[in-house]
């Protein structure tokens, strides 16, 4: 049990590559876009030095023309984590026991290499199930919900090879249409109902140059935006008039929008047939038209901007049986969000009432292992990551003339495996990964329960931070995927 104080969550949502994503609270959320098929993700995550045949097309466009002949694959998903056992989670707007999620995804996708000129797609039909244990009324009885909802993701790239210059140009379109994206119902404690409605759209250039035999650059620009609403039902107190209980409801709509820029390089230099190393640097632009109000930590934010780094470098070294890589990456991150004072204040409307200086200082860790064993046809991976999460926090209240300042941090650890089999021109991988760190965020209270110390005091729009203390129950993030690949040259 860790305590942590909540002041954002800017919500983890789809996972493209190079993309830098910013996180204030270890909520447990499942990668649910992460379903492409992939041998790093076996091997700590490794995606500097090491070169992944299967994922790589989804990282840099432009890395296609490695390919060789036809490449079709179904790669079934699964995401999991379950809470049956743990403690409620309370807030002014009500409470609510999460029982756990299954993500399930179906992705099939092709890649064609032909001469100098390469295609390629994916589609993918994802379904989500999610249960809460919610109260029906303030006398106590209690219902069973479930959050279901479907999401459809869609990716297409094409390119070419120019030999003469021995330079690869590429470009890829991500499109998602989604209701149900894990975590969000999370953050809405108490509420009867969620209805989510949201798309994404990611564009993307890359250029991967090869300098000499020895070294090769890469370049990448992309740009991505994200619109979702959540309209939140919550159910209001039983009141007696005359001989009947009567109840009502209000709705509750949230909208989150971030719009990003993200610029990535990478340069690779083999020293010899059993050694390379190499370093990448990111830049990742990000605006927040909106972000929500969650239940969980009601903090005025809107909008806001933030920026992001990854500065890394990674070594991986082969020998006939065994492949081995090691990365590490710094994080270091800035985000600027504030409150208006809106129509409500005897204030100008555009007034920051509040305003938020995050400092992010994230560091990550990654070994993987590649053996292939006695059996000419079976191989396996083992890897680890770990993400060390930290950020300080200055809030300064215009209104009220105060200020405040906030440390925090905590590790998530991905431990994961897997087995490939090559039998002819198939492939058949099994992928699993186990995150720990992250989640159940909910207010601690009296004694052994969660308790409702996140009331809020309004004055006018404006809400005083939360005086009570936040607690994660740690949740462990299961991922399992089988692939099947097919490869014609």
């Amino acid at each position: 049990m860790r305590k942590i104080l909540v002041l954002l969550f800017i919500f983890m949502k789809l996972i493209y590559p190079q993309e830098i994503h910013l996180r204030t609270v270890p909520l447990a959320a499942g990668n649910q876009a992460d379903f492409y098929p992939s041998l790093s993700r076996g091997m700590g995550n490794l995606s500097i030095a090491f070169d992944d045949s299967l994922s790589d097309p989804l990282v840099n466009p432009a890395k296609t023309y490695k390919l060789r002949g036809l490449k079709l694959f179904f790669s079934p998903t699964r995401n999991t984590w379950s809470n049956e056992d743990g403690r409620a989670v309370s807030t002014s707007s009500g409470s609510a026991k999460y029982l756990g999620t299954a993500i399930n995804s179906m992705p099939f996708g092709l890649f064609l290499k032909k001469n100098d000129f390469f295609i390629g797609g994916i589609i993918s039909y994802q379904s989500y199930s999610s249960e809460r244990s919610i109260p029906r009324n303030w006398l106590g009885s209690s219902n069973t919900k479930s959050d279901i909802g479907n999401n459809v993701y869609l990716f297409g790239l094409i390119g070419t090879y120019f030999p003469e210059l021995k330079l690869s140009v590429g470009g890829s379109v991500s499109w998602s249409e989604f209701d149900a994206m894990d975590g969000v119902n999370l953050l809405y404690p108490g509420s009867y109902d969620i209805k989510q409605d949201g798309r994404s759209l990611n564009y993307k250039i890359g250029l991967v140059g090869e300098l000499s035999k020895q070294d090769q650059m890469e370049f990448v620009i992309a740009r991505t935006t994200f619109k979702s609403s959540h309209e939140v039902t919550y159910g209001l107190p039983y009141w007696r008039y005359e001989d009947n209980w009567i109840s009502g409801y209000r709705i509750e709509l949230n909208k989150d929008e971030s719009k990003s820029w993200v610029i990535h390089t990478k340069y690779n230099y083999s020293i010899n047939e059993e050694l390379k190393i190499g370093g990448i640097f990111t830049v990742n632009w990000k605006e927040h038209p909106k972000i929500p109000n969650y239940a969980l930590a009601n903090i005025p934010r809107d909008p806001g901007i933030s920026t992001a780094y990854n500065i890394g470098v990674g070594i991986v070294t082969s020998g006939k049986r065994t492949l081995l890589g090691f990365e590490y990456i710094y994080e270091p991150m800035t985000s600027y969000t504030w409150a208006e004072a809106g129509m409500d204040f005897a204030l100008p409307p555009t007034f920051k009432t509040v305003e938020n200086f995050f400092d992010f200082y994230n560091h990550i860790i990654r070994a993987g292992i590649y053996t292939h064993t006695d059996v000419s046809w079976l191989d396996y991976r083992l890897g680890i990551q770990l993400h060390f999460n930290k950020y300080n926090l200055k809030q300064n209240d215009n209104v009220l003339n105060t200020n405040r300042t906030v440390n925090e941090n905590w590790l998530e650890t991905t431990l994961c495996g897997g087995l490939t089999a090559s039998i002819s021109s198939f492939q058949i991988l099994y992928s699993l990964q186990v995150i720990l760190g992250n989640g159940i965020v909910g207010t601690e209270g009296r004694g052994n329960v969660l308790f409702d110390a996140l009331a809020e005091v309004r004055v006018s729009d404006f809400l005083i931070a939360p005086y009570g203390s936040l607690v994660v129950e740690d949740i462990p993030l299961i991922t399992q995927q089988i692939s099947f690949v097919y490869n014609l040259k």
